[in-house]
């Protein structure tokens, strides 16, 4: 028997033989890309290493920024509550007065003095008493006494108020009435006292003073501080 072997025979079995291996080659390269597992060679550590502390770092600048907006979220709640909690004591004294046979109730002043500005607000309540009238009226002087250049020294709050005429705040409220100071004080004096006085001529004449000592907040003390 003869066997005739074309001559170019090899080069088609090699050039087969490639080409197998070259078609398996990429199919083995595409599966490997395709998973996440570690596969020598299609995927480099130090890269998946780098990835992971990209997508890391990525999730801890959120969490930091979720974390100041519940914080911010948190303390306006307080601020809130807080406020909603003074409001409520207010009207319950309003509702249920703790002072007997008194026509009207004058609260102690709520205080905030800034010694950097020499800025000073000042906050009080008045409201009706035990009985119920109608039409309250009257009107509330406030001063301030304290020290000026370390001599005792007392100001007439409303009169440092351009709009305010005679030195009082006019009175006039059914239930309850809230007055809001806010100004500047004279360099060198340091307020210790606040005297507020109302003198009511409806439903009856009658006239409240009260003194009470500053009481700083806490942005004033870091101003002192």
């Amino acid at each position: 028997m003869v066997v005739r072997v074309h001559p170019h025979s090899w080069r088609w079995r090699a050039g087969g033989a490639a080409m197998v291996f070259l078609v398996t080659f990429c199919l083995g390269y595409l599966l490997g890309a395709s998973r996440s597992n570690n596969v020598p060679f299609f995927n480099n550590i130090e890269e998946r290493l780098r990835d992971e502390i990209v997508q890391l770092t990525a999730e801890r600048d959120s969490d930091q920024l979720t974390l100041r907006a519940l914080k911010s979220t948190l303390s306006d709640q307080a601020t809130v509550m807080s406020e909603m909690r003074q409001m409520l004591e207010m009207y319950r004294g309003v509702l249920l007065p703790d002072e007997d046979g008194d026509a009207v109730v004058l609260r102690a002043p709520a205080t905030e003095y800034d010694p950097l500005t020499q800025s000073l607000k000042v906050v009080i309540n008045v409201h009706r008493g035990v009985r119920d009238y109608s039409q309250y009226e009257g009107d509330l002087s406030v001063k301030v006494e304290g020290l000026l250049s370390g001599q005792p020294h007392s100001i007439n709050i409303s009169s440092l108020d351009s709009t305010r005429k005679g030195g009082v705040f006019p009175l006039k409220f059914q239930y309850l009435q809230r007055v809001q100071i806010a100004v500047s004080l004279p360099v060198s004096f340091v307020p210790e006292v606040i005297v507020s006085s109302v003198s009511m001529t409806q439903p009856s004449t009658t006239k409240r003073v009260r003194r009470d000592a500053m009481t700083f907040s806490v942005s004033s003390e870091r101003g002192q501080q």
